[in-house]
C-alpha cells in the first residue's frame, strides 16, 4: 500500500514526513520535490498554494469582444485553468497519484486549504487514479506530536469547506470581471488621462472602499465650531492635577471670559467632594486571527499584511499554533500544562510562569467563540530573545507578543482605581478624576494590554475618611482656551481590521490582502499609519454611490459570506448559493449599466486634478498625478508589467518604498541615486532616523511594489549590462545589506533557496 500526501507548502511537506520516519528528498521535475519515507511507503508532495484559478474563457479575454454582462449571465464565461506554474505540480501529482493507493489531503486545515487539496489538486490525482481512496490530515500545528497523532486519526474529507472556497472564488471572479470591465470601459478615457490601466471592482474591495470614503467624506467636508474651556493646574503634594470647569466646553465665548476673570487670580482650590472605585480587570480572552492581527498592528506599528505572514512563518517554523482561526476557546484536553512548563526556566518568562504553577493557575481564562476548526493562536516553544530560530527582528517580536499573552491568559485579575474629584474656585466647580493601578496582575507579563495610569496621589485620596476636614490646595495656573471640535481619525490597518470584521467584510485570512489591493490598484495610500483615500478612489465611490448604493453596502457582501457559512455547513448546496448571488449581482448590474452616464460627468474634476491626496476642506496635501502622454493611453486588455513604482531620475521626486523602514517602522524608505550615478543606496525618509539599505554600484535599479517573502521589504529590479548584452536581476536590499554585513552573500533573489522571482513577484519555489 502506497499513501500519498498532499501539503499546500514546501515546509509544512517536510514537517509532515520527517514527523513520519526517515526521509528522502526525491526531486521531480525542476519545480517540484517530493519527500518520501521510504519505510513506509509515503510520499510528501507540496504544491505552492493554488495551482488553479478562474479566468475568463477564451471569448472574452479581449475585454470589447464580448458585452460585460454577458459574464455573468453565460455559464462558460470563466473557467478555472491552471496557473503559469502549474505544469509541474500537475505532473507530479498524476505521477503519484498513479502509484498510490491512499492520497491524504494535509494541505492548510481551513477552508482555502480545503479547496486547494480537494478542488485544486484531487481532479488531476482522479484522472490517473479514478479508485484511489481519499482522506484528510487535520493539524493545529506542525509539531511531531501533533502530526503523528492526526496521522493515526485521519478524518473524511472535508468537502463543505472546500464547496465554501470553491463558491467564493466563483463569485469573486463573476462580480470581479464584470464589474471592473464595466465601470473601466465607461471611464477610460479618464483612467487613460491618470496612466491607470482599469477601475478594479470587487465584492469586498469596493465595499471597504466605500466605508473609508465615508470617514474620508467627513474628514474632507468637515467644518469646525470653535469652543472655548477653562482648567485649573492644582498642585498635590509634588504632583500635578489639571481640573476642568464642569461646564466645559462653551459655546458662548463671553460667558466663558467672565468666569475666567472671575477666578483668573485665584491662588487656592476648596476641596469639596472625593470618591473612589475599585474594579478588578479580567485577563484577556484567547487570541484568533483577527484579534491577533488588531494585537500586532497596534502595537508593532507594522501592516496587516506582514503581521499576517509573520504570523504565517512562524507557524511553519514550528514555534507558534495554525494562525488562522476563528476560535478564541480551547479544548477540553488542551495540555496547557505541558506549554506552560517548557516558560519556567525562560530569562524573560520563567519569574512569572513559576508563580503560575505556585498559585495553581494552569487554566485560561477563555472566550466565547468556538469555531470548530483550531485552538487559539498559542505558542509551542520557549524561545530565548534573539535565538537563531527566529529568522529576523520581527519574527521574535510577533512571538514575545503572541507569548505574553498567552501566558496572561493564566494570570491574576489586575485591579485599578478609579477617584473623583470636585473642587471649587471661588463659586466655579471643577472636576478632575485619575486612574491608578491598585494591582498589576497580568499587566506584568502582557504590559502592552494595560492603559495608562497615573501614579497614586495619597495627598488627595486620604480625605476619602468622612471624618476629615477637606483642604485646600494651590493652583499653579488658571487655564483659558479657544478649541475647535476636530474630525474623526482617518483608519489605520488596525481600525481597518476592526471595521471589516464588525462589517463581516471578508474572511480573517483575506482581510490584509483586501486593504493590500486597494493600496496596489491607487485607491488609497497609507502615510505613516494612517490610511489616505486617492482622490480618484474618492471621487470614483462619491460618484456610484448614488446610483450603486445596494452593491456598495457592506450588507451585500455580508450577506454573501453568511451564505458561504451556510456551505460550510452544509445547509445549501454551493452551486445554489453561486446562481442565487449571480441573479442578484446582474440586478444590482443593470442598475449601474442603466444610470452610469452621470458617473462621468460626476468624476471628470479627476482628469484636471490628478490622482492626489486631499485634507480637510479639500485642501490638497500630495500630488501623484502621472503625466500622459501617447504611450500611457495603454489598451485595456495589455499584460504589460506595471509593477514597478519608479526608479529615480536625475531632478525627479525620489521613488518611495512601500514597505516601512526596518529600524524605525513609522517611515518609508526612498530611492537615492546621485548625479553621477555613483552612489545609489535607500535612505529612511525621516532624517532623524538615518537608516540605510545598500543597492549594488553597477546598473540601474528600479523599485517594485511586489516584497520579499522573508522579510517583506520592496525587491530592487536592477537592469544592467555585460559585454553589451542587456539583462535585469532582482536583489531584496534588506536581505543583502544583511548578507554584506554578514557575508553570507544573502539577497540576490537568484540564489534563494525558498523563493525565487515570478512575473516580478517574489514567491515560494
Amino acid at each position: 500500500m502506497s499513501t500519498l500526501i498532499i501539503s499546500e507548502k514546501n515546509k509544512a511537506a517536510q514537517a509532515i514526513a520527517e514527523a513520519l520516519g526517515q526521509t528522502k528528498k526525491v526531486q521531480v521535475n525542476k519545480l517540484v520535490s517530493v519527500y518520501q519515507i521510504p519505510s513506509r511507503n509515503i510520499y510528501v508532495l507540496p504544491l505552492r498554494g493554488h495551482i488553479q484559478q478562474y479566468e475568463n474563457t477564451a471569448p472574452y479575454k479581449k475585454w470589447t469582444a464580448k458585452d460585460p454582462r454577458d459574464i455573468i449571465t453565460d455559464p462558460h464565461a470563466i473557467a478555472k485553468i491552471p496557473t503559469t506554474y502549474a505544469g509541474a505540480y500537475i505532473s507530479a501529482l498524476k505521477q503519484y497519484g498513479k502509484k498510490c493507493d491512499t492520497c491524504i489531503i494535509g494541505t492548510d486545515a481551513d477552508v482555502e486549504g480545503c479547496n486547494i487539496g480537494l478542488m485544486d489538486a484531487i481532479p488531476f490525482v482522479k484522472q490517473a487514479n479514478p479508485q484511489i481512496k481519499l482522506a484528510q490530515l487535520w493539524l493545529n500545528d506542525l509539531q511531531k506530536k501533533t502530526i503523528q497523532q492526526a496521522f493515526n486519526q485521519l478524518i473524511p474529507p472535508k468537502w463543505s469547506w472546500a464547496f465554501s472556497g470553491e463558491a467564493r472564488a466563483q463569485i469573486d471572479a463573476i462580480i470581479g470581471f464584470s464589474a471592473t470591465r464595466e465601470v473601466s470601459l465607461t471611464l477610460k478615457n479618464i483612467l487613460n488621462s491618470l496612466n491607470i490601466k482599469f477601475a478594479s471592482i470587487g465584492r469586498v474591495q469596493t465595499s471597504l472602499l466605500y466605508l473609508i470614503y465615508l470617514r474620508e467624506d467627513i474628514i474632507r467636508n468637515f467644518k469646525p465650531t470653535p469652543f472655548w474651556s477653562i482648567s485649573a493646574d492644582l498642585k498635590i503634594g509634588n504632583r500635578n492635577l489639571r481640573v476642568n470647569h464642569q461646564n466645559n466646553n462653551f459655546i458662548d465665548k463671553k460667558i466663558a471670559e467672565r468666569i475666567y476673570n472671575t477666578i483668573s487670580n485665584e491662588k487656592f482650590a476648596q476641596l469639596e467632594q472625593i470618591s473612589m472605585k475599585t474594579k478588578k480587570i479580567l485577563p484577556p480572552t484567547p487570541l484568533n486571527t483577527s484579534r491577533a492581527l488588531q494585537l500586532i498592528t497596534k502595537n508593532l506599528k507594522i501592516t496587516a499584511k506582514q503581521a499576517l505572514k509573520t504570523l504565517e512563518d512562524l507557524y511553519l517554523n514550528k514555534l507558534i499554533t495554525y494562525p488562522r482561526t476563528d476560535s478564541d476557546v480551547y479544548s477540553p484536553n488542551y495540555d496547557h500544562k505541558s506549554v506552560l512548563q517548557k516558560f519556567l526556566t525562560h530569562s524573560l518568562y520563567g519569574g512569572y510562569t513559576r508563580d503560575l504553577f505556585k498559585n495553581n493557575r494552569i487554566n485560561p481564562r477563555q472566550g466565547r467563540k468556538n469555531a470548530g476548526d483550531h485552538s487559539p493562536i498559542s505558542p509551542l516553544k520557549s524561545l530565548e530573545p534573539s535565538a537563531n530560530v527566529f529568522e529576523n527582528k520581527l519574527q521574535e517580536q510577533v512571538y514575545n507578543l503572541i507569548t505574553r499573552h498567552y501566558l496572561a491568559l493564566f494570570g491574576e485579575k489586575a485591579e485599578e482605581s478609579e477617584t473623583r474629584v470636585l473642587f471649587d474656585i471661588k463659586g466655579e466647580k471643577f472636576l478632575g478624576q485619575f486612574k491608578t493601578l491598585l494591582k498589576q496582575g497580568f499587566y506584568i507579563i502582557a504590559p502592552f494590554l494595560s492603559p495608562k495610569y497615573s501614579a497614586p496621589m495619597p495627598m488627595i485620596t486620604q480625605y476619602i475618611d468622612p471624618n476629615l476636614k477637606k483642604p485646600k490646595f494651590p493652583i499653579n495656573k488658571i487655564n483659558f482656551e479657544e478649541k475647535e471640535t476636530q474630525p474623526p481619525p482617518r483608519y489605520t490597518d488596525t481600525s481597518l481590521l476592526q471595521l471589516m470584521e464588525q462589517k463581516n467584510l471578508g474572511t480573517k485570512s483575506t482581510r490584509p490582502a483586501i486593504i493590500q489591493i486597494l493600496i496596489d490598484r491607487s485607491y488609497i495610500q497609507r502615510k505613516g499609519r494612517s490610511i489616505y483615500l486617492m482622490d480618484f478612489g474618492f471621487l470614483l465611490i462619491d460618484a456610484l454611490k448614488n446610483i450603486w448604493k445596494p452593491f456598495l453596502e457592506p450588507s451585500f457582501t455580508a450577506k454573501v459570506e453568511k451564505l458561504l457559512e451556510e456551505v460550510k455547513n452544509q445547509q445549501i448546496k454551493y452551486n445554489d448559493v453561486v446562481d442565487s448571488i449571480k441573479l442578484e449581482f446582474l440586478k444590482l448590474f443593470d442598475l449601474f449599466r442603466a444610470q452610469k452616464s452621470q458617473i462621468v460627468s460626476k468624476i471628470q474634476p479627476i482628469q484636471s486634478t490628478g490622482n492626489i491626496i486631499r485634507g480637510r476642506n479639500n485642501k490638497i496635501i500630495t500630488s501623484s498625478k502621472q503625466k500622459s502622454s501617447s504611450s500611457t493611453n495603454a489598451n485595456l486588455n495589455t499584460n504589460t508589467n506595471t509593477n514597478i513604482i519608479s526608479s529615480q531620475k536625475k531632478g525627479s521626486t525620489p521613488a518611495l518604498s512601500t514597505s516601512f523602514c526596518p529600524k524605525c517602522k513609522t517611515h518609508h524608505m526612498k530611492l537615492v541615486i546621485s548625479p553621477q550615478k555613483k552612489k545609489k543606496f535607500l535612505v529612511c525618509e525621516d532624517p532623524k532616523c538615518q537608516t540605510y539599505l545598500s543597492l549594488p554600484k553597477k546598473g540601474t535599479p528600479h523599485l517594485l511594489k511586489a516584497t520579499c517573502s522573508i522579510c517583506s521589504f520592496n525587491i530592487v529590479k536592477i537592469s544592467t549590462s555585460k559585454n553589451g548584452h542587456r539583462f535585469y536581476y532582482y536583489i531584496c536590499p534588506l536581505c543583502w545589506t544583511h548578507g554584506l554585513n554578514n557575508q553570507t552573500g544573502e539577497g540576490f533573489c537568484s540564489n534563494c533557496k525558498s523563493f525565487y522571482i515570478v512575473k516580478g513577484k517574489c514567491v515560494k519555489r
